[in-house]
């Protein structure tokens, strides 16, 4: 039987200008800026049939018979072109998807943070004191399959760096008297707004390698400093009481740990795109690019990554770099 359907298969095409196209997945609308993925079969009356991507289109395509093409073609329904040309002998024919589809507006609301998505996670919530008035919270955000996550935006004061497709770090300045963060996005499983809230719970110092994040704050007065000015301050006392010189070696044995950590690590070079990320950490959120090349002094290591201070933002370079 399946013979005889590709005996009389030439015939049959030809009847219908010589192409017989078959959306298998298309529906009935989406949503503007959702991810669009249409499985396509492709019936031809030639075996040498080009297809060629003419816009914005990322496309798959197989050939499980020599006169049977299968497409996977993804591409976001925005305002852009989105186009394929068919050639082939006695065959020239443009397919224009933005005239396929039916596209929907995004019903207006407060807070869309711009992702349409199958579903969309967060995870790894960081809280940490920016300044005295601001508080700079990070997260990851993750999305199933393929989404519009490079549209991901809630205010002015963000950065959004994408790792993939399907997952990004963000970061946001925030004010300190607000408690959560409150966002939407658009589930095009079930059409609805999904609503996403994050609470704010700032944990100073819990995290070492965040304290240095506002260039103002210090962490000078720890316990063990304090400990070292007080024995400092009890030789000084002695030294007045005897004026023996010797007696001086004391507080100047603890002063050294107190000025350690201020006296210079080194310089390192930093070259035009170089990333200044807020904990020595390969995910971790980049808070500045940087502009041109210059060199910056150290002010620590831990492990392959170096803390430095430019343009008055403390965080942390790969020391590869």
């Amino acid at each position: 039987m399946k013979k005889l359907f590709f005996l009389f298969f030439p015939i049959f095409i030809f009847a219908q200008n010589n192409l017989i196209i078959n959306y298998l997945n298309l529906k009935k609308e989406y949503y503007q800026d959702q991810i669009v993925n249409l499985k396509i079969k492709i019936l031809s009356s030639t075996t040498q049939l080009q297809i060629i991507n003419l816009d914005n289109i990322d496309m798959n395509i197989t050939k499980p018979n020599p006169y049977i093409y299968d497409l996977n073609v993804t591409f976001e329904d925005n305002n852009s072109s989105h186009e394929i040309m068919l050639y082939g002998e006695d065959i020239n024919q443009t397919i224009n998807f933005n005239k396929i589809i039916k596209t929907i507006p995004i019903p207006k609301i407060k807070n869309f943070c711009g992702v349409v998505a199958d579903n969309l996670n967060v995870t790894n919530p960081i809280s940490t004191k920016y300044d005295d008035k601001q508080t700079l919270l990070s997260f990851t955000i993750q999305c199933q399959k393929r989404c519009n996550l490079k549209d991901f935006n809630l205010s002015n004061k963000n950065k959004l760096t994408l790792d993939s497709l399907n997952e990004a770090s963000y970061y946001i300045i925030l004010p300190r008297t607000q408690k959560n963060l409150i966002f939407y996005y658009l589930n095009t499983k079930n059409g609805n707004l999904q609503k996403i809230k994050i609470p704010i719970i700032l944990k100073e110092n819990t995290i070492s390698t965040q304290t240095n994040i506002n260039p103002n704050s210090t962490d000078f007065f720890t316990p063990l400093n304090i400990l070292y000015l007080i024995l400092i301050a009890i030789g000084l006392i002695i030294f007045l009481i005897y004026q023996k010189i010797w007696l001086l070696i004391i507080p100047l044995i603890f002063t050294i740990p107190l000025i350690l950590p201020f006296l210079p690590k080194g310089e390192i070079y930093l070259k035009k795109g170089d990333k200044v990320k807020i904990l020595p950490t390969y995910n971790s959120t980049v808070i500045y690019v940087v502009k041109r090349p210059q060199k910056v002094k150290i002010l620590k290591k831990s492990r392959n990554f170096v803390e430095i201070k430019i343009d008055k933002k403390i965080g942390w370079v790969n020391e590869n770099n």
